[in-house]
């Protein structure tokens, strides 16, 4: 009796013709598959993260009341107000269209999309660092901490707040370090 390939699906020993060589073979094979599928869900979560990031990001920083308006950045920018309708939903922003951004967003709002990469950008264009500001800053991130805390835990909102709060100042501060 000829066995087929449904009847094997679900053996775990090798068909009887099968060669131990075909065997190391298909174990080899499969193993990389695996692997493939191991790096490909992590290249999925990454891409996930960066487009929850990338829909907060214009949440926080483009509309009205806040650092700019759709319009406002589609005319600065020259880039459609559809494509920037697209990029707030959360289809993905190609690079260049990230570059283009950071010209009109400030640099929180850019290191958004890069945290999840372990990356931030950095101006070249040298500039004078006020370390004053800097450390009144810091400083003014400390005493919102403390006061968060003051309850004894710190909510969701008050950690919307420092997150916020704590990009702003770790983009300072990445530019006045790269600065030397």
């Amino acid at each position: 009796m000829r066995r087929t390939a449904r009847s094997r699906a679900g053996s775990l020993s090798p068909p009887a013709h099968a060669s131990p060589r075909r065997c190391w073979f298909l174990f080899i094979t499969l193993s990389y598959r695996q692997k493939g599928r191991e790096i490909m869900s992590v290249e999925s979560r990454l891409a996930q993260d960066v487009a929850d990031r990338q829909v907060s990001m214009f949440a926080m920083f483009v509309g009205p009341g806040l650092t700019t308006t759709r319009a406002a950045l589609s005319k600065a920018s020259g880039i459609p107000d559809s494509t920037l309708k697209s990029w707030a939903g959360g289809t993905a922003i190609p690079f260049h269209g990230v570059l283009t951004l950071r010209r009109f967003l400030p640099a929180e709002a850019i290191d958004m999309l890069t945290e999840p990469g372990g990356a931030r950008f950095v101006d070249v264009e040298q500039a004078a660092t006020n370390w004053d500001d800097i450390a009144a800053d810091a400083a003014g991130l400390v005493s919102e901490v403390c006061e968060a805390r003051r309850d004894g835990k710190i909510d969701h909102i008050e950690s919307a707040k420092l997150k916020r709060r704590g990009r702003a100042l770790l983009a300072e501060l990445a530019e006045a370090v790269a600065e030397g």
